[in-house]
Order: C-alpha cells, then sequence, then structure tokens
C-alpha cells in the first residue's frame, strides 16, 4: 500500500491540503468546481459479473482512495487483506482528509489519474455529492443484504459501516464521565474537546446531535447540542485541538469525543504513551450514524474501484470492519448467522448500546449541517 500524504493532518482539519478557503467548509453548493466536466464511466470498461471485475481490477493494478487512515476502523487490516487476495495495491492520498475535502478534491481532480477512485465521508455528505454529480451509481454483490438505512436505492453509496460517539478519558486527569452534564463541571476545565470543527467534519457534527438528544433535541433540531456547547466553552471547560489521539497524549485535553472504532485504533499507543485511557458511551446522548463508500465519477480505476466496495460490504470486510470496532452494515445478518468472530464481536460496543442506535437520515443530517454552519461561529467561541 501506498500513502502519498503523511498522516500528519487530522481527518477533520481544516482544508489546508488543497487550499480551499472557508465557503467550501460545508459540503452542498459552497463547493467549488474547480475541475473539468467528466461524464460517467463507460460501461463497457466494467466488468459484467464480479468474477469480471476482479480480472479486470487486477489488470488495472492500483484502486485510489482517500480518507481512510490505517487506524480508522481498522483499515490496515483491510488494506493487508484486500491486496492479499486480490493482488491489488491500496494507494491512499490524504488518509485523514474529511469528507468535505474529500468532494472537493472530486471536483478539483475530475479526469485526471489521481482523482481517488473511492471515498469515505459521512452521511450528512452524501446529498451533496450527489447534488454536485460527483459519484456513479455501483450496486455490490452484497447490495440486497444492506439494510435500506445504509444504501441508496439506486446504488449510488451504500454504507459500509457505522459507529457510535463516545468520550475517550484520560483517567488520570479527569473524572470519568456518565452524561453530558457531567462535563460542565469545574473538574474539566480547559479539558474537553471535540474532533474537530463541526462545520467541516461528521465526526464532530455528530457530536454536536448527540449533545442535542440528550437535551431534548435531534439531528433535525441540532440548536440544544449547539447551546451545550456554547455554555462548555463559556465556562472555560471546552478547547480546541487538531488531532485527538495527540491532544490526548501530550495532556492537550482529557476528556475528547470521537467515534467508539477511532479510541479503539488508539488505546493501544496511548497506553504506550502512559496514558490511563478509557473510552465510554455517554448514558443520554447515544448516537451513532455511518459514513458512506461512493465511487467516483469516470474513477480512473473503474473496476478496482467496484472491488473495493464489494470487499467492504462482504463477509471478510465486516469481520475487519468489526475487528476495529465499527459495526458492519450487514451486522444482523452476520450475526444471526454465526459469521463475525468472538474476537470481533468483543471489540463492538455493548448491546444494550447499539439497541439505542438509530441511524440518522442524509436528509436529516442536512438540516444538522445548515443549523451549525448557521449559529456555531457565533454562539460558540473558544
Amino acid at each position: 500500500m501506498v500513502w502519498t500524504t503523511p498522516r500528519t493532518h487530522d481527518r477533520r482539519s481544516v482544508l489546508r491540503l488543497l487550499g480551499v478557503g472557508a465557503g467550501a467548509m460545508l459540503a452542498g453548493p459552497a463547493l467549488s468546481a474547480c475541475g473539468a466536466a467528466h461524464g460517467e464511466t463507460d460501461p463497457s470498461a466494467i466488468g459484467g459479473s464480479l468474477d469480471e471485475i476482479i480480472a479486470r481490477a487486477q489488470k488495472e493494478g492500483t484502486v485510489r482512495l482517500m480518507g481512510y487512515p490505517e487506524t480508522w476502523a481498522n483499515y490496515r487490516g483491510h488494506f493487508r487483506d484486500f491486496e492479499k487476495k486480490y493482488g491489488v495495491k491500496v494507494h491512499v492520498d490524504s488518509p485523514d482528509a474529511h469528507s468535505a475535502e474529500e468532494l472537493q478534491a472530486v471536483l478539483n481532480l475530475q479526469g485526471q489519474s489521481t482523482q481517488p477512485d473511492v471515498l469515505d465521508v459521512g452521511y450528512s455528505f452524501t446529498s451533496a455529492a450527489i447534488e454536485q454529480g460527483l459519484i456513479e451509481s455501483y450496486k455490490p454483490s452484497n447490495f440486497d443484504a444492506i439494510p435500506e438505512n445504509l444504501k441508496d436505492p439506486d446504488g449510488l453509496w451504500v454504507g459500509a459501516y457505522y459507529g457510535v460517539i463516545s468520550v475517550g478519558i484520560n483517567r488520570a486527569a479527569c473524572p470519568v464521565p456518565h452524561r453530558f452534564e457531567d462535563l460542565l463541571r469545574p473538574e474539566y476545565r480547559g479539558k474537553v474537546a471535540m474532533p474537530g470543527d463541526p462545520r467541516k467534519g461528521a465526526a464532530s457534527i455528530a457530536t454536536v446531535c448527540a449533545a442535542a438528544t440528550a437535551r431534548g433535541g435531534s439531528v433535525e433540531n441540532a440548536g440544544p447540542g449547539i447551546e451545550y456547547f456554547a455554555e462548555l466553552a463559556h465556562r472555560g471547560n471546552l478547547v480546541s485541538v487538531a488531532d485527538a489521539g495527540q491532544a490526548m497524549s501530550t495532556g492537550q485535553a482529557a476528556a475528547i469525543f470521537d467515534w467508539n472504532y477511532n479510541w479503539l485504533g488508539r488505546e493501544e499507543q496511548l497506553r504506550r504513551d502512559g496514558i490511563d485511557f478509557e473510552y465510554v458511551v455517554l448514558d443520554d446522548g447515544v448516537f451513532g450514524n455511518y459514513y458512506a463508500q461512493p465511487i467516483t465519477i469516470g474513477s480512473p480505476q473503474p473496476n478496482a474501484a467496484r472491488l473495493w466496495v464489494d470487499w467492504l460490504t462482504s463477509d471478510e470486510g465486516a469481520e475487519h470492519y468489526a475487528l476495529g470496532g465499527a459495526i458492519p452494515a450487514r451486522f444482523t445478518e452476520l450475526v444471526a448467522a454465526g459469521a463475525l468472530s468472538e474476537e470481533a464481536l468483543a471489540k463492538l460496543p455493548e448491546p444494550s448500546i447499539l439497541e439505542q442506535v438509530t441511524l440518522p437520515t442524509p436528509a436529516q443530517g442536512d438540516a444538522a449541517n445548515v443549523a451549525i454552519a448557521t449559529r456555531w461561529g457565533r454562539e460558540v467561541v473558544i
């Protein structure tokens, strides 16, 4: 596998890698079309069956991805075993790119050999990807088995996995919280952080939605979540960090929100760094959502792109997601069939937590995006 951008950029950081201005922070009409118009892949260039796709992908030799960190949802394991099984190399550009940046990259690079083949974007960015004409349809071989709320009916995207917002804690620096209200207490002053700016990335948007849920709001009504973080900032408890794992290791923050699978991926390193670490899902704000893996319009390696999506939604891909703490899209089916290992099941959140997760729709995500874009900058002052 090949990395073309060092992993020193947080996946949800500012759009500095591509020089994108503030007007493109949120996915949607604000994204500026910098690339030349580029049409969908000629159907004759795509294999007519999975076996044909595999053969053509092997001739293409490489799949080019963007926004796939190795420690995120066990992508390191995915890359290794995908390459081993198919002999197709995985090439990752800007592994820590956040969702808005990924969409901008497709606009910038359409028709070029450096255009990514497949993205990994938050659910609330799928509408913008469709509206901007940045993705094209493919229904992987397991498409019918993927739940309806984890796929576009026309195959413009599938959501191969989902996670739950949790709080990583340095127990030597602060108590373990159980509810959102706990983090407002004085002992958390200067110690609470989000996984980025919610105007730019899906994990931080989900964090606001989790807080909104805890305070009587919802995805469509994110206002209570914005008000919660405004209060957290006013009390001096909220700090800004560029990288959650690094901030935890250096003591920049001690209670940091992020996906459960991200903390699982960092846990070993944090313990090596001497952090008395634990991550918890707060009782009153259980919130989960998925990331989608769309194929980009006219992708340079169209068969390798499709093979990658097939891998992610396969039994093997599901096992790798679960080993990384991410809940695979076909979770219920695979558990019933005994297809996930005990080791993988042990990495997932408790069943009592998973039972509370209702995955939001892209339209609900759009509503949260609008509220956050309108209010965050003027109300949450760190």
